[in-house]
């Protein structure tokens, strides 16, 4: 036995093995206290110093240098040499009781014998310690891991390929064969593991051997004509020969004898190591894996159950099927025609990087002529498939295989730049080849062509020839197409554009963002990315050039060419818009940088604009209309004469709908009958399209008044008629129609309104009535009124969605336009304050009414229905809520409703499952988005945290976007932590409420979890501090809340405050929590202990305890750690957490007051304990002059008993009507009393944001 270092617990011998022997719970308490594992080195990696594990932590050790060390070393003493490399083995098994082998253990000892007591050794120890033996260097993350992983490996190829062959056949080899065997086969997964690398690289290294004799034979045999020389040179080729064959066996026996038991290991790591093993292997030699005893783990492995070891599998079979001229045809075709049953189903693996893999190898095969006909469409089928890397190589294989010449002739996405599009025939030729390869194959499904540009882009030139793609677009040319081929190329034309706009705006990733033709191999980092990045930008930027050159001039003749087919039109109208934001884009860029842009000249922008308006007034497809639209917005800033062209169409328009208006709701409505066109459809027409142009421009004509008193009224009449049971005017779309209208229209008025010099970009273009932009703030409010309305009233779902979809992208538009205007204001005193929308407490209660119960209706939708937030993010990654909601509804609102009124008893069923939980998913979105002050202040936000404890993980997503908002705001501006942990607290009172105890602990614990990690900053502490005591207050003051102190017990235990302020807290509880009990208690010590005072209390102290014996174990570990010549670490050091110093914690009576459900004041009454203040905390500086809501009379109402707030959620029983303790009128602080304007700018809103026009919401 090797003799006791100094320094290291004592050795007791157990068998043969040498195991620590330590107290039962020193390791454990080491562990859990922070002291310092011992088989950890204090800078990162394992510990130990034997010079094979330095080596392990070293920084590019020089290996062979290494193995020549520990070969002499094996010289003098082989026992202890090989006792070292088992030593190593365990080491990076990460052994928890860090069993050592000296040369007594393995000196005239069986490996099997030695292995099985070391196994029986280490159970023992594990069911005395407890023991983790799946994680170890390998897997791990921890620090010196990853070097670790990088040195193990060539270490042990290193130990062979670097020996002499002599030394190797004496023993060196066999010894490291049999103990590295006798490991891999140990029933803990953590040695088996690393025993199993060891050897698959023992094996590397001697196919690094046997590689050099061949070359060496080789080279001999090559000199055998020279006489002289043979005569030399024939005995040492013999025995080289002799050696090589000799070598071969036994480096054939390993790799079999692993490959036999490990690549049907029950860890998936292993399996996936032997793969990766067996492909690094055929670098040396393909030819000899062609036989059975090699091939028939290539079998095995595409039947397995995990993605990673098939993709592994199909790694190594690419490599072997490669082109090599060593191998024979005929060998190659057996193994082909054994193979093709198992590699073509893989072609359509569930996972991507399995698919693609397979269609690599499938390439694979067709480059050898090995595929058959038939097993072609299978493969071509897949360019449609949605998921980017299957489409990717099936169409780098339809370009290969089925293209008659193959296009792919980009040799790397490295650059920016474009290849040079000379030869206008090939490029011709080529874009044919996509046509009709399209027309064959996509089944008429022409919006499928977007799935082959994405695979073809930066891959090939013919998508960026755009000379040649307008001659064969625009009419009068001899290569123009027609009819479906005219389509189709107008398809190629615009998803071309369309991708590379998303690319330059950093919206679109292409399974060629990192790189083209790339292996699918799913590695690299974000680096590679933020690298890759900029070319990309820039090569999508030069193809929008490209375009913007052949056809800015020339988009009338292209809407001329287009009109006859509708599917035509749409895409050149999208081909338009993309253009003309481009040159949009281009423009303001130069004016940025030079002071001045040019746009389209002036015969140019002209001819554009009347075929715009042409297309606008003759195409019925809402989609075209849009597109048409959205080119509208961006010929503005290109062309002069463009404005007053789209001012006539708005005009004709706006004309058109007043007149339809007082046709249905005025005196002559008895000529409805006389009408050739009903005047529903045709108010609907006008409203849809004057709805689209809101986007460009103003379609009021600044005509606030009677525009609003028109629509607003037509509105207002189908909430009457639906009050008094009659059938409306306005039927649902209409309705949906002009609530999305109006709020488009007052965003773009707010705007202007809050900076009229100079205007904001987005309404420059606007007609500005200044004297009617006075009447703004009374036409929003009177639209919330309207919306209300809708809100308690209408039956159909989708209108009140459309108003409150409505009423909080308002809100949110109008708090972005204050404070965008205070922060271009800056701190000037004398600035003017700014118009306020505040929101009332009637359309606050009837938001929370809805989003309740869209959020009940969408929990009760089972979750196999599919993830809501990533299908809307994929589809539209920079759409805000707000114009989602509205898209959505008007493409799910059925056609059948679009001429008659609203039915009560089937509009419910309008609603699919996917559509509900739609709805409720933007719903939630837009409160989480949403920065007003009084939305904030509502129960709204605490609602949307209750889908927290949704089993809906679209729902649970909102909740956590809210909170990560929320979050942010209180770490950046710790004034307001107290908003934020009172909104949690709200969130967990409704559900304690609704659903009980268990489930607000529940989710108390959840949004614990994603609040911190470690201890909260010392102002949100104070804040987590008030809102507990607001907590206790409202739990025991009243006895509607019995056990709410039980589910705020995970606020405590989660430890995120310092020892002194929960013994703090404890102390308060005791100490007041008398004075909350209601008067008139008999008993209040039975009171206090049914409220749960005392198990709150003792939570606080145990927490408290916990937090001491962590400290005490720090100094400890701290102390150990300088025994033994350890720098300890800061917080060992210390040995004790961050006192605060701060004196006495505020009481918060706004926070108690919201919270309590019953609790309420009269005017004037403050002298009961058990009464609590009103409401009248003053809110951030606003430079607002607010309207107070005064009720009918002059009298301030005042709510008495405040309704409950519904859960929302899955567990709920019962919806319950929700309403918002806030007094009607709101006090504001002026100007000299708030903080500075910048101040009040605080955090980047995310409102709506609109496809194009006006961005209101968004800064």
């Amino acid at each position: 036995m090797a003799p006791t270092p100094r320094g290291r617990a004592k050795i007791v011998r157990s068998g043969a093995l040498a195991i620590p022997n330590k107290p039962p719970t020193e390791g454990l308490d080491d562990a859990f206290f922070g002291g310092g594992a011992p088989n950890r080195q204090p800078g990162g990696g394992p510990a130990g110093r034997s010079p094979l594990v330095r080596t392990l932590r070293a920084k590019q050790p020089e290996m062979r240098r290494v193995a020549s060390a520990w070969h002499s070393r094996f010289d003098r003493d082989p026992d202890a040499a090989i006792a070292e490399v088992v030593s190593v083995i365990l080491v990076v098994a990460d052994v928890p009781t860090h069993a050592d082998i000296a040369r007594e253990d393995v000196q005239d000892r069986d490996p099997s014998d030695v292995v099985q007591q070391l196994v029986a050794s280490l159970a023992l120890e594990a069911s005395e310690k407890g023991a983790d033996f799946s994680q170890h260097w390998l897997v791990s993350h921890e620090r010196g891991a990853q070097r670790v992983r990088e040195n193990f490996p060539v270490l042990w190829k290193e130990l062979v390929a670097s020996a002499s062959t002599a030394t190797l056949l004496k023993g060196l080899f066999a010894r490291l064969r049999d103990w590295t065997l006798a490991l891999s086969e140990c029933q803990f997964r953590s040695i088996r593991h690393v025993a199993t690398v060891a050897a698959l690289h023992l094996a590397e290294g001697l196919w690094a051997q046997c590689s050099s004799l061949s070359e060496l034979c080789g080279a001999v045999s090559a000199r055998s004509g020279d006489d002289d020389v043979s005569a030399l040179l024939s005995e040492e080729q013999n025995e080289t020969k002799k050696t090589l064959k000799s070598l071969s066996s036994t480096r054939d026996a390993l790799g079999l004898a692993l490959l036999s038991r490990r690549t049907k290991d029950v860890d998936s790591e292993i399996r996936r190591e032997c793969f990766e093993a067996l492909r690094n292997w055929l670098l040396w030699d393909k030819s000899s894996f062609l036989q059975q005893q090699w091939s028939r783990y290539f079998h095995f492995g595409l039947c397995d159950r995990e993605p990673k070891v098939r993709a592994s599998v199909l790694s190594a079979i690419e490599m072997l099927l490669k082109d090599d001229p060593s191998t024979s045809a005929t060998t190659i075709r057996d193994f082909v025609e054994q193979l093709r049953p198992r590699l073509l189903p893989r072609c359509h693996d569930v996972e991507p990087a399995v698919a693609a893999g397979a269609i690599r190898c499938v390439s694979a095969i067709a480059s050898r002529s090995l595929l058959n006909e038939e097993d072609f469409d299978p493969v071509v089928d897949l360019v449609w498939h949605p998921e980017a890397a299957r489409s990717l190589e099936a169409t780098t294989f339809v370009c290969r295989f089925v293209f008659s010449e193959n296009i792919l002739d980009y040799a790397t996405p490295a650059t920016a730049s474009l290849l040079p599009t000379g030869n206008a025939v090939m490029a011709r030729r080529r874009i044919c080849m996509l046509l009709h390869f399209l027309a064959e194959y996509s089944e008429g499904h022409f919006h499928l062509i977007d799935r082959l540009v994405a695979s073809l882009w930066r891959r090939t030139s013919a998508l960026e020839d755009w000379e040649s793609i307008a001659s064969m677009a625009l009419p009068g040319g001899d290569h123009t197409l027609v009819d479906h081929e005219h389509v189709a190329l107008l398809h190629l034309a615009e998803s071309i554009v369309r991708h590379a706009a998303q690319v330059a705006l950093g919206l679109n990733n292409s399974p060629n963002g990192k790189t083209a033709g790339s292996n699918g191999g799913g590695g690299g980092a974000g680096d590679d990315m933020v690298e890759t990045r900029a070319p990309a930008v820039g090569h999508a930027e030069a193809v929008l050039e490209r375009a913007w050159r052949a056809l800015s001039g020339r988009l009338p003749s292209l809407f001329a060419a287009s009109k006859a087919q509708p599917e035509a039109m749409r895409r050149a109208a999208s081909l338009c818009r993309f253009l003309l934001a481009h040159g949009s884009r281009k423009r303001r860029q130069q004016i940025a940088t030079l002071g001045s842009g040019a746009g389209l000249a002036s015969v140019q922008g002209k001819a554009t604009a009347e075929a715009l308006k042409e297309a606008f007034v003759r195409q019925p497809d809402p989609d075209t209309l849009e597109f048409l639209a959205e080119g509208f917005a961006h010929l503005l800033d290109l062309s002069a004469e463009a404005r007053p062209i789209l001012l006539d169409l708005v005009k004709f328009f706006l004309e058109k709908l007043m007149k339809l208006i007082d046709l249905v709701t005025g005196e002559n409505a008895a000529m409805l009958s006389q009408q050739d066109v009903p005047a529903a459809e045709a108010l609907l027409a006008v409203a849809t399209r004057l709805r689209i142009l809101a986007k460009a421009v103003d379609v009021s004509m600044g005509q606030v008044k009677s525009f609003f008193t028109s629509t607003l009224g037509l509105l207002d009449d189908r909430a009457e008629a639906i009050a008094a049971g009659e059938e409306p005017v306005a039927g649902p779309l209409l309705a949906v129609t002009l609530l999305e209208l109006l709020v488009i229209i007052l965003m773009r008025h707010v705007t202007a309104l809050l900076q009229p010099s100079p205007l904001p970009h987005c309404v420059m273009h606007d007609p500005v009535n200044p004297e009617e932009l006075q009447i703004t703030p009374t036409a929003a409010r009177d639209f919330c009124k309207v919306a209300t309305a809708l809100l308690d009233s209408d039956p159909a779902p989708f209108v009140r969605a459309s108003a409150f979809a409505g009423c909080l992208g308002l809100l949110s538009a109008w708090a972005n336009a204050v404070r965008f205007t205070e922060a271009s204001r800056g701190a000037s005193e004398s600035s003017p304050e700014s118009p306020w929308l505040p929101l009332e407490d009637g359309l606050a209660n009837s938001l929370c009414n809805h989003l309740a119960a869209v959020l009940m209706q969408a929990n009760a939708v089972p979750p196999d229905c599919g993830n809501v937030v990533a299908t809307l993010l994929s589809a539209t990654p920079r759409s805000s809520p707000f114009s989602l909601t509205f898209d959505a509804i008007l493409k799910a609102l059925p056609s059948a409703v679009v001429n008659r009124a609203a039915e009560g008893t089937t509009a419910d069923a309008a609603l699919a499952d996917g559509d509900r939980v739609k709805m409720a998913v933007l719903a939630g979105s837009m409160v989480a988005s949403c920065h007003h002050p009084d939305v904030a202040d509502s129960n709204l936000p605490a609602v949307v945290l209750t889908q927290a404890y949704s089993n809906r993980e679209d729902l649970q997503k909102v909740a956590w976007d809210l909170l990560s908002r929320l979050r942010k705001d209180a770490h950046a501006h710790p004034e307001s932590g107290s908003a934020f942990f009172k909104v949690m607290m709200h969130a967990a009172h409704m559900l304690h409420r609704d659903a009980g105890i268990q489930v607000a602990s529940e989710l108390s614990t959840r949004l614990l979890q994603r609040t911190c990690v470690g201890k909260l900053i010392p102002g949100l502490q104070m804040a987590l501090m008030a809102a507990l005591q607001a907590g206790i207050r409202s739990a025991v003051s009243t006895s509607t809340s019995p056990g709410f102190l039980e589910a705020l017990v995970p606020w405590v235990t989660k430890h995120i405050m310092d020892d002194v302020l929960l013994l703090e807290l404890a102390a308060w509880t005791e100490a007041e929590a008398p004075s909350f009990v209601p008067e008139g208690t008999q008993d209040v010590a039975a009171y206090l202990e049914a409220a749960g005072v005392p198990a709150f209390v003792e939570a606080c102290r145990a927490t408290a305890a916990r937090g001491t014996k962590t400290q005490n174990a720090g100094r400890g570990a701290a102390q150990k750690q300088l025994a033994q010549g350890h720098e300890p670490r800061a917080d060992q050091r210390s040995g004790q957490t961050t006192k605060n110093t701060e004196e006495g914690v505020p009481m918060t009576e706004e926070m108690t007051e919201d919270l309590d459900p019953t609790a309420s004041v009269e005017p004037g009454d403050s002298s009961s304990k058990n009464k609590f203040v009103p409401n009248t905390r003053q809110t951030p500086k606003r430079a607002t002059a607010v309207a107070t809501s005064t009720p009918v009379g002059g009298q301030k109402q005042q709510q008495q008993n405040p309704p409950s707030s519904a859960t929302a959620t899955a567990t709920a029983t019962a919806s319950r009507s929700l309403s918002v303790s806030q007094s009607s009128k709101r006090r504001r602080v002026s100007s000299s009393s708030g903080p500075a304007p910048s101040q009040s700018v605080r955090r980047q809103p995310v409102g709506p944001v609109r496809t194009f026009g006006p961005d209101f919401s968004q800064p």
